[in-house]
């Protein structure tokens, strides 16, 4: 039998079962997709993975409540006056809607190929689609804007699509900034509202002992007040096997494994999990590592960061009809021919944005150094 080529009856009854073959895993297997965003990032993974992963319904912005307002508390009896005084005026923190899509493609020479194994196809396209949602997430969280701006600015610039001009989510070197003094973060000026910054340090140590005191102070620091103390520890891979060689140093022990099913490498620190990330930027030059192979060369990064995170006052926020849906035309196909080619294309899109509602519970450790004694 005769394989017929171009855009005749056949092939468009397989595009068709194929369309709505994708379409329909992809609805089933959109939990999948959410859940595997941070695949490569711990903090997002349990953020995604807890009900911190919050959908925020229509609007031109959406707001973040602050979890603390800094009014003043005074006791009273009887009949006395009640305060009024309002502290700083500022009670939310706005956040612009940002969008991102993955393209899904296929051209009609491979689906007729293909006419016999479609679940296959199915299962390699939806593959596709995962990972390239997966690594843009997790780039544009570690790196911001740097991949168009290598500066220190572009760290904690949004990554922009230089085609179009459009943003994506907030970058974690803004959210947690390490010269947090000027800028905007969630329509709040850092700079005069000192109560919105996170907290940051310039490491100093030498030793192995000088570096543990560092963490641990950064740690309580971040602990102070309502709220808990850090939840993850993201570290560079020379910053991580520094801690595990001063915590044999100072304690004559190892400390504590995660979990044995967690998916990332890491350890315990009193309530952290320290985590080796190898996205994690050097926040004192503002540089991130060069890509080998899919990975980052750390021998590439001068010096170390950690970041110091509180998941529970950290948020991703999606919009409900793009939370990794299928687009549809006004007909209510997810596919299209291109005018000039032989092919269909749909896309994978998401809405949301990457939210921080207290400040002073996240922190930063810069200049580490490469080598300790």
């Amino acid at each position: 039998m005769p394989i017929t080529f171009g855009n005749t009856s056949a092939p468009s009854q397989i595009a068709q079962y194929f369309d709505a073959l994708f379409t329909q895993s992809m609805a089933n297997y959109r939990k999948g997709i959410v859940d595997n965003i941070g695949a490569s990032n711990a903090a997002l993974n349990d953020i995604i993975k807890s009900d911190a992963y919050e959908s925020a319904e229509g609007g031109t912005y959406f707001a973040e409540p602050l979890m603390y307002k800094l009014s003043p508390f005074e006791p009273y009896d009887g009949f006395d006056e009640l305060s009024t005084q309002v502290t700083d005026g500022v009670s939310e923190a706005i956040y612009e809607w940002r969008q991102g899509a993955t393209p899904v493609g296929y051209s009609m020479k491979e689906l007729i190929q293909n006419k016999n194994k479609l679940d296959d196809l199915v299962k390699t396209k939806m593959t596709q689609c995962e990972m390239g949602i997966q690594e843009g997430f997790a780039q544009a969280w570690m790196w911001g804007n740097y991949v168009n701006n290598p500066t220190p600015a572009g760290l904690k610039q949004p990554y922009q699509n230089t085609t179009n001009g459009a943003l994506f989510v907030e970058p974690i070197s803004k959210i947690i900034d390490y010269t947090p003094t000027t800028g905007v973060v969630g329509n709040i000026d850092q700079g005069s509202r000192t109560w919105w910054r996170n907290r940051t340090q310039t490491s100093v140590a030498t030793t192995y002992s000088a570096y543990m005191y560092e963490l641990m102070n950064m740690y309580n620091t971040c602990s102070l007040g309502t709220g808990g103390q850090p939840t993850h520890m993201l570290m560079d891979q020379v910053s991580y096997q520094n801690f595990l060689h001063a915590y044999f140093s100072v304690f004559k022990a190892a400390p504590d494994a995660l979990d044995g099913h967690y998916p990332f490498v890491g350890k315990k620190f009193l309530n952290a999990k320290v985590i080796m990330d190898d996205k994690v930027p050097d926040v004192h030059t503002g540089a991130v590592g060069t890509l080998q192979g899919g990975s980052v060369d750390p021998t590439t990064v001068p010096y170390g960061s950690c970041f110091f995170i509180n998941i529970k006052f950290l948020k991703v926020r999606y919009q409900t009809d793009r939370d990794f849906e299928m687009l549809k035309d006004e007909n209510g196909n997810t596919f299209a021919k291109p005018i000039n080619g032989d092919s269909r294309i749909g896309h994978c899109a998401w809405m949301g944005n990457i939210t921080a509602n207290n400040r002073r519970k996240q922190g930063v450790l810069g200049k580490i150094a490469r080598v300790l004694t």
